[in-house]
């Protein structure tokens, strides 16, 4: 039997938790594709689908396939930010609960393209591993490679950023959708009387990035906040594009811009560098997603306004423990003893969608120190 899973609490406890809704698929759908997602055929718009919507093939992985034995648990990343570290530190609470191969670890590509993450992923299935979790740089150039290890018997779960139309067998992460939308509801109460954004992410390609801006969009639309143009991509160029982006778009349009909005987790603080350069500060609002430590620093220091926390720390640690309740007694087996005790810890399983949800927290500058505190009294650094 898999072994029974201490409960750990993760950040829920923190103050301005915010519990996410499940995906219904009638219910919160963008009804307006916004910019930076593509229209469909004939003009119409696309919406973006809640993850998990593609019905998985668990049924071939019901039964044990290693009931006895270490498990070799292997998760690769999109990229070596530190916003992974938090998560290695779950992932290594996870492995000790369970009877984990030592060389069980993650690893980043070394590059931030699909086929550099397609070079760590293949190697790994090379190397037997008995279940892969991966963050898809690029969602559906990526969903082929998924395919292909669960058509060889490989346990494949995502995390952080979601194949929908893959085969892989769950997601565990953020709603991102909803996180966007939660973002997006901060902004209006910062708004009132409308404003203008512009936004910076990695690649719009992410299946969290899509999500995350079509959810900020729909949750802005109708209270007069507008987005100045298509989110500015670069790359995973955290060094130079990042910064430089923020530079021309304060360049291009000047006094129009009211606030910024930072969706992946090292945009922040670019944000902040490049608005200090220019003097801005005080004209401007400042809203990013997840709580690296120059982030929590920035909202401790009031510069930044909102940040839309996640918990890598729960994805690590989940998927050290799904992974191998698959191998140890099947996929649905391993669900059913999960759900009890991470809904005592605040998630949300969708059962039907394989869909495990470890929700955010809103960090600003009034409760940064106490979130701050918090933090460090479970030895993590940032989320």
């Amino acid at each position: 039997m898999m072994k029974r899973l201490p409960l750990f609490g993760g950040l829920a406890v923190l103050a301005l938790s915010v519990a996410l809704t499940g995906c219904d698929p009638d219910k919160g759908k963008p009804t307006d594709t916004a910019p930076g997602v593509k229209p469909g055929p004939a003009g119409d718009s696309a919406p973006v689908k809640p993850a998990g919507e593609t019905k998985n093939p668990a049924s071939a992985f019901n039964t044990a396939r290693k009931a006895t034995g270490p498990v070799l648990i292997r998760v690769i990343t999109n990229g070596s930010d530190p916003f992974w570290d938090t998560m290695g530190s779950g992932l290594q609470d996870g492995l000790k609960t369970v009877q984990a191969d030592p060389d069980s670890k993650w690893l980043p590509p070394q590059g931030t393209d699909n086929n550099s993450q397609k070079s760590v992923f293949e190697q790994q299935k090379a190397a037997k591993a008995d279940g892969i979790a991966v963050s898809p740089i690029q969602a559906e150039a990526f969903s082929p490679v998924i395919d292909a290890a669960i058509d060889e018997g490989i346990p494949v779960i995502t995390f952080d950023s979601d194949a929908p139309k893959s085969k892989r067998l769950a997601y565990i992460g953020t709603n991102n959708y909803d996180a966007g939308k939660v973002a997006g509801e901060e902004v209006v109460k910062l708004f009132p009387n409308g404003g203008a954004f512009v936004s910076f992410v990695g690649n719009m390609s992410a299946d969290n990035a899509k999500q995350r801006y079509q959810g900020f969009v729909d949750a802005t639309k109708d209270h007069k906040i507008t987005m100045l143009q298509e989110p500015f991509e670069d790359d995973k160029d955290q060094v130079g594009r990042a910064h430089r982006n923020v530079a021309d778009a304060i360049n291009k349009y000047g006094d129009k811009i009211n606030g910024f909005l930072g969706l992946y987790a090292y945009n922040g603080p670019a944000i902040v560098s490049e608005v200090q350069k220019a003097g801005i500060r005080n004209k401007v609002k400042i809203v990013c997603f997840d709580g690296v430590q120059l982030t929590l620093d920035n909202l401790s220091k009031g510069l930044v306004d909102i940040a839309v926390v996640q918990k890598p720390y729960e994805f690590g640690r989940v998927s050290a423990l799904l992974l191998n309740g698959i191998n140890r007694q099947g996929f649905d087996a391993a669900m059913k003893e999960l759900q009890p005790q991470l809904e005592k810890e605040g998630m949300k399983v969708d059962m039907d969608k394989h869909i495990i949800d470890t929700g955010v927290t809103v960090v600003t500058p009034k409760n940064a120190v106490e979130f701050i505190k918090a933090l460090h009294a479970k030895g993590l650094k940032s989320t």
